[in-house]
């Protein structure tokens, strides 16, 4: 009965969202009492959410049992809906989209939106497509065989492209979703087939002939994966080492490409460098970063590029005073709460390598089991090793801190939900390190992680620091 008035609702409420074509209207109920709140998180360029593009997180507006998100918006938009805990929704908009939909939960309990109205078809595609194609590939792990990598990416991407015809002629979908939808697996798989050489599982010179294919193309900026896709496609299949050919690519990109691509490339280009933070092409990705406008007038381009030379130029600063006194932090064993200021005052003359992470990260934790070499390594140089936990309970980043044996030099921050701390270093997700000179001048923002498969970088910095007078 409920369920029955509140669809009755719906169709009082949404001829009156109706009436501006410019508007996206959402109109809902959940089915589970357990489900408390709805999330949208929307799309407004390419980058997603990268480094220097943080998207923002909003709640989908609850008016009694009912949800309402509304959206003034001229052009097509892609967003994420999301329930809290569960895995995030992409539906493709379209602008006069009204609809109604509930929240329901399928055979094993994972809950799923089930929309009808004004192209439902395009918010529905997600969901049916992830209970129908699950062979998704894992990740490619140092060892494995890059062939069989490969065919099931293959086969995932004929799944999901099979599954996309059938469901097209079920339901009516527009050209643009359906291109935006087909471009969105062509990406998927690009970056599935480059994936082994861009987080170096594999040099490039140890995969055999034929992997790679010729007739691949990233197109459609709306679709997922778009950037990422675009500069693993163009730059993986270029450059063996792209991060010590600095000058190469950047030739490759402005000689080689023009439009959209150029401008996109050149910005991620950038902002992958930038998000580095190596000293070793300082002179050369200001340059390019001063340059960039004689490429592209592209205002989103631009302004990522912008955001990525304010983080870049952190380099050889210190942390400003402001940041360091109100960053308070509770020491771990004592309860005592000091400043960074304090911290820093307390290892005056060494270098500090400093470890942003929470009890509640998997990553973290893994990185931390993993770290051991890089910390007696860290230590032979007479490095510090810092630790600040984030967004924490004190009693959980206490117990956490205890088991993982990593009590020396612990520290938790406090009110980090609202840090200057982490606006400073636009630190997003953790874990995260930051890396700072003898002065406790910034060295690396965003240093290379404790990891065996990192060791090489962590020591081409170190060596790097080393040489700072």
């Amino acid at each position: 009965m409920r369920v029955f008035v509140l669809y009755s609702l719906f169709f009082v409420i949404l001829p009156l969202f109706s009436q501006n074509t410019g508007k996206i209207q959402l109109v809902g109920s959940v089915e589970s009492p357990d489900i408390r709140g709805l999330g949208i998180t929307y799309y407004a360029n390419p980058f997603k959410d990268s480094e220097f593009n943080r998207t923002s997180y909003k709640d989908i507006s609850r008016r009694g049992d009912v949800y309402v998100e509304e959206i003034e918006r001229a052009t097509f938009q892609v967003a994420l809906l999301s329930i809290p805990g569960y895995r995030m929704m992409p539906v493709f908009m379209t602008p006069g989209d009204s609809l109604s939909f509930i929240v329901k939960k399928d055979e094993d309990g994972r809950p799923f939106f089930e929309f009808s109205g004004r192209n439902a078809s395009h918010y529905n595609y997600s969901s049916q497509e992830e209970k129908a194609v699950r062979n998704w590939p894992k990740l490619y792990k140092k060892g494995n065989d890059i062939l069989q990598h490969k065919l099931a990416a293959q086969k995932y991407r004929d799944n999901q492209l099979a599954f996309l015809e059938d469901y097209c002629r079920q339901n009516p979908v527009s050209d643009e979703f359906y291109a935006y939808a087909k471009a969105s697996i062509n990406n998927r798989y690009i970056c599935n087939l480059y994936f082994p050489v861009a987080n170096r599982q594999i040099l490039k010179k140890d995969i055999p002939d034929g992997y790679f294919e010729e007739n691949l193309r990233v197109t459609n900026s709306l679709s997922d994966q778009y950037i990422t896709a675009l500069w693993y496609l163009h730059m993986y299949n270029y450059a063996e080492d792209i991060y010590d050919n600095f000058d190469m690519v950047y030739t490759h990109i402005i000689n080689d490409f023009e439009g959209e691509e150029r401008a996109y490339l050149m910005s991620a280009m950038i902002g992958n460098f930038a998000s580095r933070n190596s000293q070793s092409y300082s002179d050369r990705l200001l340059s390019a970063m001063e340059n960039a406008s004689q490429y592209t007038q592209d205002e989103v381009c631009l302004r990522y590029i912008e955001k990525a030379k304010t983080f870049y130029t952190l380099l050889n600063r210190p942390i400003p005073d402001y940041v360091l006194e109100n960053t308070s932090l509770i020491e771990y064993g004592t309860e005592s709460k000091v400043s960074l200021k304090e911290v820093l005052q307390k290892h005056k003359g060494k270098a500090i390598y400093i470890d942003f992470w929470a009890s509640w990260c998997g990553p973290c934790k893994k990185d931390i089991s993993q770290s051991e070499e890089a910390k007696s390594y860290l230590k032979e140089k007479d490095i510090v090793y810092l630790y600040i936990g984030r967004k924490e309970k004190v009693e959980k980043w206490a117990d956490a801190s205890k088991q993982l044996g990593i009590t020396e030099n612990q520290y938790m921050e406090e009110n980090s939900g609202k840090s200057l701390l982490a606006e400073y270093f636009k630190i997003g997700p953790i874990p995260r390190y930051v890396l700072l000179d003898k002065e406790h001048k910034v060295f690396n923002a965003n240093a290379p992680r404790p990891i065996p498969s990192q060791r090489v970088d962590l020591e081409k910095e170190i060596r790097g620091l080393t040489l700072v007078k």
